[in-house]
């Protein structure tokens, strides 16, 4: 006679990934295995009472939370939750969402059809090996890969799905240098104080102005692109102290400051004049002006008549819209024109406040680098000053060795 199923799952362990695991009956007639969290913890064991208590009252059969929901069903409901959820405080998305999109899209690909209760250890890895195939760095892998469980979590809290799911996906470990088959990712290297001095001159008077300070300070492009005058504390003439209204921890609930000293301050000054309190200092308007008056202090004709008419008509026709001020994106852009047009080695505008931290990782130490650039963690400072150690070390031991 054919063995009879026990009526309640045994508890027992999954050798490869240490977890926790007991076999459930379907109501379709199948079984499936529910990874409950690392093996004899009391996570796990609580989870295991609990599914033996949905279990015993079904009589016998789990009855799996959701298990008539597809990914698919599911992506739709967490993508509307991310559009709505992952926005700034004038309410325009952060990007976020699209991060999340092109991630989830390897899952609605090669999953979409498949039942989220049944979405686990083995389609994870699926999703990671298509990142891996499509030429995606480690690092970026080990993200998404984040980014699917986080997907997995919301749809745990939404109860689409048992939590034994997503126990089961944290036993996936990041995939680990050398050893993956991932192409490893080219570190960030500060920019060349040589390149940013030949680029300088080929930008426009105020993008000019926001990579100055972005050298001098090591602010984000962001920050010096919301800056405004009614943000400033000029209370010390050599050092101000420049408030950031909204920045990446601002919905943390973290402060930041940005402090220029006489240099930057000799670099902002003059965009100040004429510029309201709560008036964005860099806008395209004023650069466009400001470029018209170094082009007419450089001019070496005489004005004609005839010419300025034809200007001012020509003025009166433009249908150009300016923006309201600069961003960060047209920050970048303007900056890779330069760099191809004066033959140097491109660099970001994030490259800048690289080698901010270099220089001042190397002069005053990682502790001043965390509290000029506004890091929570010395973790994060020693990440973008990393190259200080080699310049360290190879002093020291052309002196000493």
């Amino acid at each position: 006679m054919p063995r009879t199923p026990n009526a309640v799952p045994v508890y027992r362990r999954h050798k490869p990934t240490n977890q926790a695991v007991c076999t459930i009956r379907l109501s379709g007639g199948g079984s499936k295995q529910l990874y409950l969290g690392r093996y004899k913890s009391a996570a796990s064991r609580a989870e295991y009472e609990r599914v033996v208590a949905l279990v015993v009252a079904n009589g016998g059969v789990y009855p799996a939370a959701g298990q008539d929901v597809t990914v698919n069903e599911a992506l739709l409901a967490f993508v509307r939750f991310a559009e709505r959820h992952y926005r700034d405080q004038d309410g325009k998305p952060t990007g976020t969402a699209d991060d999340l999109k092109l991630t989830l899209g390897y899952v609605r690909r090669l999953f979409g059809r498949t039942l989220l209760s049944d979405f686990g250890i083995p389609q994870l890895k699926t999703v990671r090996d298509a990142m891996v195939r499509d030429g995606r760095v480690r690092t970026q892998v080990n993200k998404r890969v984040s980014q699917v469980r986080q997907f997995v979590r919301w749809c745990v809290e939404e109860q689409l799905v048992s939590p034994s799911v997503l126990e089961g996906l944290r036993a996936v470990r990041p995939l680990a240098p050398g050893r993956s088959g991932a192409k490893e990712g080219k570190p960030v290297a500060p920019a060349d104080p040589s390149a940013i001095e030949k680029v300088l001159p080929l930008l426009s008077p105020a993008v000019r102005a926001i990579v100055a300070l972005l050298r001098l300070t090591g602010a984000r492009p962001g920050e010096v692109c919301r800056l405004r005058p009614g943000d400033l504390d000029r209370t010390k003439p050599d050092l101000w102290r420049y408030a950031v209204a909204r920045h990446k921890g601002t919905w943390r609930g973290k402060a930041r400051t940005v402090y220029l000293g006489p240099e930057a301050i000799r670099v902002l000054t003059p965009w100040l004049d004429g510029c309201g309190p709560e008036e964005f200092v860099f806008t395209p308007a004023r650069s466009e002006a400001a470029r018209s008056a170094e082009r007419a202090a450089a001019r070496v004709t005489k004005r004609w008549p005839s010419h300025m008419r034809r200007n001012d008509e020509k003025r009166a026709r433009s249908r150009r819209k300016l923006a309201p001020r600069y961003d960060r994106q047209s920050v970048a852009r303007a900056i890779s024109r330069a760099c191809r047009k004066a033959k140097v080695t491109p660099f970001s505008a994030y490259q800048l406040r690289h080698l901010r931290a270099v220089e001042l990782r190397e002069r005053y130490g990682l502790e001043t680098v965390r509290a000029v650039l506004g890091h929570s963690f010395k973790a994060m400072s020693d990440h973008y000053s990393q190259a200080a150690d080699a310049e360290l070390a190879g002093r020291a031991m052309a002196a000493a060795g």
